[in-house]
């Protein structure tokens, strides 16, 4: 008679592997930060009460704001001042997924996946124990040998337990030090270009506005530069130069007309009165287009006044004429 008894242990580890996205800031002062992104929603801005609080200017206190749609993250603009710029063009709600580039106010983001791996807390074990039926003593139905089992039984128990302790090591998950994600500055910098490019423009159709107007300025074309100004500006909202050409024109325009008006009276005062309307029709001739100006409707009284005392017939003063 002979007796086997043969036992395996095996433990599964399985992994459960679970899909996040995060964000990640490529410039600014928290340049490399990240952020995942677990909540449902998440606001971004320069207020303190923000999830992701940014320290840029040109961001605004609540800008903009995260939300979780199903599965998907849906980026939406609160109303901010500058807007925000996914892949390079404006949106006020859009859909956003790995790889795209967020423009928050100076500040770009780029979303990335975020796997993470973790042991499975149902963990099988796979205990199979097969045994060989055992011979018996057809006389007396005992082992033949009772030492075998007696000396199995207290190895099979150790192998048991050494094996669950070395696994229940190799179950717990053991902390890396963090790696700082390397990422791909070109499309950034590719957007970037673009931007110079596309300024490059802007600056040289500003500049043909710009010294058109200014040449109508040297020849006192007063409302003429103010119109090639006004031109640059509808082009370039906001436009710092062409708002300052504009003021300086009017200042201009206004200073020339005190000029002829103190002249005017002057001469009137000294019964000049043909220097004077002269005066008066160069006044005339600075505002024909704004014929509303009280300016201009003043001018006029003194003429018509003038001719009077001349002799001559009213609005035979044509100063206006060619």
């Amino acid at each position: 008679m002979g007796k086997s008894l043969k036992k395996n242990h095996q433990l599964e580890l399985g992994k459960v592997e679970e899909l996040h996205f995060k964000l990640l800031i490529l410039t600014g002062d928290l340049k490399g930060e990240t952020h995942l992104l677990s909540a449902k929603r998440l606001v971004i801005g320069r207020s303190e009460k923000c999830d992701i609080r940014l320290n840029d200017v040109k961001a605004s206190r609540e800008h903009a704001e995260i939300t979780k749609v199903g599965t998907k993250w849906v980026i939406t603009d609160l109303g901010s001042q500058n807007g925000i710029i996914i892949n390079d063009k404006k949106a006020i709600q859009k859909e956003v997924g790995e790889g795209d580039r967020i423009i928050i106010g100076q500040t770009v983001f780029k979303i990335s996946k975020n796997e993470i791996q973790r042991p499975n807390t149902e963990d099988k074990f796979l205990n199979e124990v097969s045994s060989n039926s055992t011979q018996k003593d057809d006389s007396n139905n005992k082992p033949k040998n009772k030492l075998l089992p007696i000396i199995l039984v207290p190895i099979i128990i150790y192998f048991f337990f050494m094996d669950d302790g070395q696994e229940a090591k190799k179950s717990i998950p053991t902390k890396k030090a963090p790696q700082k994600e390397v990422y791909d500055d070109s499309l950034f910098i590719g957007a970037e270009k673009k931007r110079s490019e596309n300024q490059k423009k802007t600056n040289e159709k500003l500049m043909v506005y710009y010294q058109r107007g200014l040449r109508e300025l040297r020849e006192k074309n007063y409302f003429r530069a103010i119109h090639e100004f006004h031109l640059a500006l509808n082009f370039s909202p906001g436009d710092a130069q062409a708002e300052y050409y504009i003021r300086k024109a009017k200042e201009e325009l206004d200073r020339e007309i005190e000029g002829f008006t103190a002249k005017a009276v002057r001469d009137e005062d000294s019964l000049k009165f043909k220097s004077a309307l002269v005066s008066y029709c160069a006044i005339l001739r600075l505002l024909y287009s704004v014929p509303e100006d009280p300016r201009y409707k003043n001018a006029e009284k003194q003429i018509s006044e003038i001719e009077a005392k001349l002799g001559m017939k009213d609005g035979e003063t044509n100063c206006l004429k060619k």
